[in-house]
């Protein structure tokens, strides 16, 4: 009980008034646009699966970019809906990403929570090496490449390339972000500009906007993390830089 207690009272220092007003705005943003503006709500009696996907979604990458352990918390719910949206919208590589997002926030919770700073109350952020940087752009590429060709022959998913090259960067940054790699971030931006264009092209309104703030939050927070990143290196030196 006292180390639940703990948890909570480092997830609720550190806030910037900058912070709390980014998560309160996008989280009402994104709730009331996806009342508003329904998609095909008429044949999906779980449209509210979409709304609260999308609050938690967005929940989740704030304080997944402040750096806070309860961005998976939102993740795990976020995750065990996404797995009935991807399904319904025949994005079957997502599907795939989704389940291994959903393992990956029980990876991520005991990882964070051993890389605290009990300083800044949050977890600390680092940069790779050069030659893993090389590495995960190759895996992107070739995995990219064969997983949409196989998606393109033998499924009839919406969008086989864009869906791939989705799920093989989610697969890439999701470990990126269970490291604390500052990169990560670089690839969120690359991933949310894909899935805004395969949720429009599934009419899915709310997981769009979904994207759209998650766009804007990292680019938002890969400023953030770069700066914070570059001062750990300075302070720590290579110690401080890690590889796979």
């Amino acid at each position: 009980m006292q180390k639940f207690k703990d948890i909570l009272k480092d997830e609720l220092k550190g806030w910037k008034p900058f912070d709390i007003i980014w998560l309160v705005t996008v989280s009402v943003v994104i709730t009331v646009m996806s009342i508003l503006f329904k998609y095909d709500s008429a044949t999906d009696r779980f449209y509210w699966i979409h709304i609260v996907a999308a609050a938690c979604g967005i929940i989740n990458v704030v304080l997944g970019g402040k750096g806070k352990l309860s961005n998976y918390l939102f993740g795990f719910i976020h995750c065990c809906l996404m797995l009935y949206i991807t399904l319904i919208s025949r994005l079957y590589a997502d599907f795939g990403v989704t389940v291994y997002n959903f393992v990956m926030q029980f990876v991520g919770f005991f990882t964070w929570a051993k890389n605290m700073n009990h300083e800044t109350h949050e977890v600390m952020k680092i940069h790779m090496t050069n030659r893993s940087r090389l590495i995960s752009l190759a895996v992107i590429v070739v995995g990219t490449i064969g997983f949409g060709l196989l998606m393109k022959h033998f499924t009839n998913d919406l969008a086989p390339f864009a869906d791939s090259a989705k799920a093989v960067m989610q697969v890439v940054a999701m470990i990126l972000m269970v490291r604390m790699f500052s990169e990560q971030w670089w690839l969120w931006i690359a991933i949310n500009c894909v899935s805004i264009f395969m949720y429009v092209k599934a009419g899915n309104f709310p997981i769009t906007m979904m994207y759209v703030v998650y766009l804007v939050n990292s680019i938002i927070m890969c400023v953030r993390w770069e700066k914070e990143a570059i001062a750990n290196d300075s302070l720590f030196g290579k110690r401080r830089t890690m590889d796979y």
